[in-house]
C-alpha cells in the first residue's frame, strides 16, 4: 500500500492503513503453529509427534531467527538511501549458510550432540525431531529471502502484498498438513513438511512483487553521493538485531530443554507446545509494532499519538485472551480445535490466563525495538534480549521442581517474567536516550527521515 512520505502529523486513519496489513500477515503466520498442532494431534501418537515437532521447530526457529532482522534492516537502509543488491546478497549469503547448518542436524552426527546432548531429548522423540529438522533445511535461506523483500516493501509502504503472500503461505500449509495427516501414518515429519512447502509459496510471491524501492529513480533508494553499503557497515548494525531475534527464538527450546527433563517430558512439552501456539497466535495482531516504530514515528508527536493506538489495540487483543482463557470458553474451543486426551487440556487451560499480559508486554517489546532500530540504537535492543532470556532460564529453572508437573503454566509465566524484565530496560533506556534526541515534531514533506542508523 502506497502511503506518503514525510507527513506529519501521523492520522489515525493512515496508521490504521499501514498497519491493517501488517497486523493481518501477524495473524496469518502466527496461525501456522495451531494448524500444525491440530494436524500432529491426530497422529496416533499426538504427544510424541507434538513433542518432536516442538523441539524441531524451536531449533530450527532459533537457527533461522537472526535472518528475520532482514526485514528491519532491508527498510530501514533503504530508507535511508541505501541499494537494495548488497542488502539481499548479504543475508541471502547467511541463509545459506544457516541451512546447511540445519541439515547437517537432521542427517549427521552433528544432531546427535545437539538433539541429545543440548536439548536432552531422547527415544521417539528424538526420532521425530531428527527427520522434522532434515525437511526444516530449506526454511532459513527462504527466509532470508523472504525477509529481505519484505522489509523492501514496508520501505515503500506497500503491505498489502505481504499480507497476501503470507495469506497464501497459510493456505498451502493447511492443505499440506490435511493431505499428509489423511493419507500418511503421521508423525512430525508432516508438519515440517507442511511448513517448508507454506514458506517456499510466500517467499516467491514477495520476491515477484515489484516496488519503486529498488529502482534508482526512487526517492527513498537514490544513490547519489551515498557510499555503497558494505557487509561489515550492515554487520555492525544488524548484529544486535540478530542476537535479538536468536533469542527471542531460543526461549521456546530453552524452555523445552528444562521441560525435558521433568518427570512427565512428552506431556509436558506436547502441552506448551499447544498453549504457545493458541497464546500467540492470539496476540499475533501486536506483532508487528515494530514496522510502525521504523517506519511511522519520527517525531514526538506521532510517537505519542502511536502508543494510545497500538495499547488500545493490545488492549483489545489482551480481552479476547482473557475471554478464551475462562474454563467454558476454552473448553469448546481447545476441544473443537486440538483432538487431545483431558488431561492434556486441562494443562493448557491452566496456562492460558497467564498469557493474557503477552500483548501488552509484547506489543510494548515491539514498538520500542523498532523506534530504537530507527534511531541506530540496535544495541540496546541486543541487551534487552539477553537480559529477558536470562531471565526466562532463571525462572524455569526455580520452577521446575515445585511446577514440573505443569509444563505448559511453568513456560508461560517464565517467557512473561522475562518480557517483564526486558520492557523495563527498553523503556528505561528510551527516556534517557531517545526521546531526549527526538524532536517535538517531524521533518517537512520530502525530508529523509530515517538516518543511517549506525552508532560509533
Amino acid at each position: 500500500m502506497d502511503e506518503p512520505r514525510g507527513s506529519s502529523p501521523l492520522t489515525l486513519n493512515r496508521f490504521a492503513r499501514f498497519y491493517a496489513p501488517l497486523a493481518a500477515t501477524s495473524l496469518l503466520l502466527t496461525l501456522t503453529n495451531p494448524l500444525l498442532t491440530s494436524a500432529l494431534s491426530r497422529n496416533v501418537n499426538p504427544a510424541i509427534a507434538l513433542a518432536g515437532f516442538g523441539v524441531a521447530f524451536s531449533l530450527c526457529g532459533v537457527l533461522y531467527s537472526p535472518l528475520l532482522v532482514g526485514q528491519t534492516v532491508a527498510a530501514t537502509r533503504l530508507l535511508s538511501g541505501r541499494p537494495f543488491g548488497p542488502i539481499q546478497s548479504f543475508w541471502l549469503r547467511i541463509g545459506a549458510l544457516l541451512s546447511l547448518l540445519t541439515l547437517a542436524i537432521g542427517v549427521t552426527r552433528v544432531g546427535d550432540w545437539v538433539l541429545g546432548g543440548v536439548i536432552g531429548v531422547s527415544g521417539d522423540i528424538f526420532d521425530e525431531a531428527r527427520l522434522a529438522i532434515a525437511l526444516l533445511a530449506p526454511v532459513p535461506l527462504l527466509t532470508a529471502a523472504r525477509a529481505v523483500h519484505q522489509g523492501r516493501l514496508v520501505a515503500g509502504h506497500r503491505t498489502n502484498p505481504i499480507a497476501f503472500a503470507t495469506g497464501a503461505r497459510t493456505a498451502v500449509l493447511a492443505a499440506v498438513a490435511a493431505v499428509l495427516t489423511l493419507s500418511a501414518a503421521g508423525g512430525a515429519w508432516i508438519g515440517a513438511a507442511a511448513f517448508t512447502l507454506g514458506l517456499l509459496v510466500e517467499t516467491v510471491l514477495v520476491a515477484c512483487t515489484r516496488t519503486g524501492v529498488d529502482g534508482p529513480v526512487h526517492p527513498v533508494a537514490a544513490e547519489e553521493g551515498t557510499p555503497g553499503v558494505s557487509d561489515d557497515r550492515l554487520l555492525r548494525f544488524s548484529t544486535p538485531l540478530m542476537v535479538n531475534t536468536l533469542l527471542w527464538w531460543s526461549t521456546p527450546l530453552l524452555i523445552n530443554s528444562v521441560l525435558a527433563r521433568s518427570p512427565f517430558p512428552a506431556e509436558a512439552i506436547a502441552a506448551f507446545v499447544v498453549v504457545e501456539a493458541v497464546a500467540w497466535f492470539l496476540t499475533s495482531p501486536v506483532g508487528q509494532f515494530q514496522h510502525v516504530g521504523v517506519a511511522l514515528v519520527d517525531c514526538k508527536r506521532n510517537h505519542r499519538a502511536v502508543q494510545g493506538w497500538t495499547l488500545a489495540l493490545a488492549t483489545g487483543v489482551a480481552l479476547v485472551i482473557g475471554l478464551i482463557s475462562t474454563p467454558p470458553v476454552r473448553r469448546v474451543v481447545l476441544g473443537a480445535v486440538f483432538g487431545l486426551d483431558p488431561g492434556l487440556l486441562d494443562d493448557i487451560g491452566a496456562a492460558l490466563p497467564f498469557a493474557v499480559a503477552y500483548p501488552w508486554l509484547y506489543g510494548h517489546r515491539q514498538y520500542y525495538q523498532g523506534l530504537f532500530t530507527r534511531c541506530g540504537r540496535s544495541d540496546a535492543v541486543g541487551w534487552g534480549a539477553a537480559l529477558r532470556v536470562l531471565t526466562v532460564l532463571g525462572v524455569a529453572v526455580a520452577g521446575l521442581g515445585p511446577f514440573g508437573d505443569s509444563g505448559a503454566t511453568l513456560g508461560v509465566v517464565a517467557a512473561g517474567a522475562g518480557l517483564v524484565v526486558e520492557g523495563v530496560l527498553l523503556e528505561r533506556v528510551a527516556r534517557t536516550q531517545i526521546m531526549t534526541v527526538l524532536p517535538e515534531s517531524g521533518p517537512a514533506r520530502g525530508e529523509v527521515q530515517i538516518d543511517e542508523g549506525v552508532t560509533g
